[in-house]
């Protein structure tokens, strides 16, 4: 999934500096987890990890790709799965297979839906939109009747939300469309089976909690991996639609406002992206934290001051184990510059800080 921060690429450079720094344990905690790329991976390298993130798809993506452990066998949909193939496979071919039906996604996020033609929200064609909408629907219907267990629900919503990302008609982030139709956008919504991490035999948890108020309830752990947001912008305001994909319309329709279609997401607001508070967050969760290792993924421009990340840490843990690792990077870019946003240019730098605790 495009998403800022994402750490997919940058999944090697984590694993150096985690071997170079003797960084030892078997359980972790990642409490912004985004898109759950280190999650998985530490999963995938001996950890039992504990993941939190205050948006819902971020939640559905944890649970598909950190907490499920094997491969869905999807038995209470004996009419659709065929036992002799692959049962994940035969499930995504057959929500591939809907008939496309008009909802939400279509009345609010296609231009011919009613509901935003008023903006004419070009964020997904009708044909996808509709597909969109169909598959949810499908989903949604076999969690009401009791026919998906929480492993089987979260890898499909997972597959839903990852498809419809890549025909969104965005450059990356849903804080704005694109005018006209982009390749990708005018391509049919497909699904495809989740890439799992299955047999590790971990017991691995989500959550979709404040990373305070979670941190203060672990019991102690070896790592603490923060990867908290970089800048200023509120996640929840530029992740509108998967949110909404994710959250679902059934008991309850979103209201909507504005040329993008944004709901209320007041309790989706983090302090870690306001630079008046972003730095004593820091500090709390830091000091809170029951934790062997802190390991931080940050780059050169972010908004906690690197002052305050090294004094921090260096307070928190053992002074002299304090390290800063560095790898240049290719920016994540959005948009292209204009008049209102220049970047500073095509690199920065990706950097990790360490601390071990006594």
């Amino acid at each position: 999934m495009r998403y800022i921060g994402n750490k997919r690429k940058l999944v090697p450079f984590i694993r150096r500096g985690i071997e170079e720094l003797g960084i030892t344990g078997t359980t972790a905690c990642d409490p912004f987890a985004g898109t759950a790329s280190v999650a998985r991976f530490l999963k995938g390298h001996g950890y039992a990890v504990t993941t939190s993130d205050i948006m819902s798809f971020s939640y559905a993506l944890q649970w598909a790709y950190v907490v499920v452990d094997r491969t869905p066998e999807f038995r209470g949909l004996s009419e659709v799965v065929d036992r002799a193939e692959d049962q994940l496979a035969t499930t995504v071919r057959y929500l591939n297979e809907l008939e496309p039906r008009a909802e939400f996604i279509y009345e609010h996020f296609c231009p011919e839906g009613h509901a935003g033609s008023e903006h004419e929200r070009r964020y997904f064609t009708p044909e996808n939109a509709a597909k969109i909408d169909a598959v949810r629907r499908k989903i949604w219907e076999w969690c009401d009747d009791g026919r998906l267990n929480d492993d089987e629900h979260y890898v499909l919503l997972a597959a839903l939300i990852e498809a419809a990302d890549r025909v969104a008609n965005t450059t990356g982030v849903y804080a704005a469309y694109v005018k006209s139709w982009q390749p990708n956008a005018e391509k049919p919504l497909r699904l495809r089976p989740p890439r799992l991490v299955t047999g590790t035999g971990h017991r691995c948890r989500a959550h979709q909690r404040d990373a305070l108020n979670l941190i203060q309830e672990l019991e102690p752990f070896d790592l603490l991996y923060l990867d908290p947001p970089y800048n200023t912008r509120q996640y929840a305001g530029y992740y509108h639609i998967p949110e909404i994909i994710a959250e679902g319309w059934f008991a309850e329709s979103p209201k909507l406002r504005g040329k993008t279609g944004l709901p209320e997401d007041q309790n989706k607001r983090s302090d870690w992206s306001r630079r008046r508070s972003c730095e004593q967050a820091f500090a709390d969760l830091v000091n809170a934290a029951p934790c062997r290792h802190i390991l931080m993924s940050y780059n050169s421009e972010g908004i906690i001051s690197e002052g305050c990340i090294e004094s921090v840490l260096r307070q928190r843990g053992i002074a002299d184990t304090y390290r800063r690792l560095e790898q240049p990077y290719k920016r994540y870019r959005s948009d292209r510059d204009s008049k209102t946003r220049r970047y500073k240019g095509d690199r920065v730098t990706e950097l990790l800080y360490y601390v071990g605790v006594a």
